[in-house]
């Protein structure tokens, strides 16, 4: 009799998920399977039985001079053989039924730690991300009008100190050896690069904008609000953690979302949630800058608040533009 189609797709997954070569894709849909079809989960029981029996058949008693292989025990002990086949399908069950708990409850189990992750963000420590470019952009994407250095497009090596809601610090350095700083909090914003005038603004967005505010070139160097708008924007699955123990998120942007990178992943401490690296996977490439970046804690020694005031950075006497 031919196996129904389904069912061939789902012993193809079910078989690559038991020995751990299972895409995240291939994890989602082995897991919709399971939610929406009984005979898949009968079967999905079946495979984890089958699994369970052969990896004892492959490893119990093999090195021992008088071993005796499981199929060999019940041939030669029909007295065992009811009990064996009770016991092994009560622990193809216990084992089907955490398989499927794990594959089925993995999406709300990845929203919650997402919210961890966000709720750490907004905790008032300080957080020093390394910025590292893993793919450029076309420099001819770069809107008019952004000067010599457009801020988007010398972000390799830059560093980024982040601290609670509103207030950030990046310091890049340019082409022509000088290094150009912006930052602002709740209050305002400022930039200054090698030794001309500090430009300040009330405008919390002002300075900084190429980079920080919506539409901006690399807009999601906001790790917070970046963090915000992946639970309404993407779909979310685990990824393995890494040899550390950090875990990690895969974020993939939902097909009728707009803007922002197509996939995002998140590393994160398991213990305090806080945000080890992010990566960031094709941008939009209508404003120039990179279209793939990537953030690495540095530090988390702790800064004042005047750090991210312009007045932390330059002698009292420093020329001063304000601007509306």
């Amino acid at each position: 009799m031919k196996i129904p189609a389904d069912l061939q797709r789902l012993d193809e997954l079910a078989l690559r998920y038991l020995h751990g070569f299972a895409s995240d894709a291939e994890r989602a849909e082995l897991g919709e399977m399971l939610r929406e079809d009984d005979a898949c989960r009968v079967r999905f029981i079946c495979h984890t039985g089958q699994h369970a029996m052969l990896c004892v058949e492959a490893q119990a008693g093999s090195l021992s001079e008088d071993k005796v292989f499981y199929f060999e025990q019940l041939a030669g002990d029909s007295t065992r053989r009811p009990w064996a086949r009770r016991a092994w399908l009560a622990v193809a069950a216990i084992a089907a039924i955490f398989l499927m708990t794990v594959l089925l409850l993995r999406p709300s189990d990845a929203m919650a730690a997402l919210e961890r992750v966000a709720l750490a963000a907004e905790q008032a420590l300080t957080r020093c991300y390394e910025v590292r470019v893993l793919e450029p952009g076309d420099d001819s994407q770069v809107p008019a009008g952004r000067g010599p250095y457009p801020p988007a497009s010398h972000l390799e090596g830059a560093v980024l100190w982040m601290k609670g809601p509103g207030k950030f610090a990046l310091r890049q350095q340019l082409p022509n050896g000088e290094t150009r700083m912006f930052g602002g909090d709740q209050h305002g914003s400022w930039t200054m690069r090698g030794t001309g005038p500090v430009r300040v603004s009330p405008d919390p967005t002002r300075f900084g904008r190429a980079t920080f505010s919506a539409g901006g070139e690399v807009a999601f160097l906001d790790v917070r609000s970046q963090l915000s708008q992946i639970s309404s924007d993407y779909d979310l699955s685990w990824l393995p953690d890494a040899t550390d123990g950090t875990r990690r998120l895969l974020a993939s942007r939902q097909r009728p979302a707009s803007g922002g990178p197509k996939e995002i992943e998140l590393w994160f401490d398991p213990s305090d949630a806080a945000l080890r690296k992010m990566v960031l996977r094709q941008l939009p490439k209508g404003q120039g800058g990179p279209r793939s970046l990537e953030l690495s804690l540095l530090s988390v020694d702790p800064l004042p608040d005047e750090y991210f005031r312009h007045e932390y950075h330059h002698a009292p006497d420093h020329p001063v533009i304000l601007e509306p």
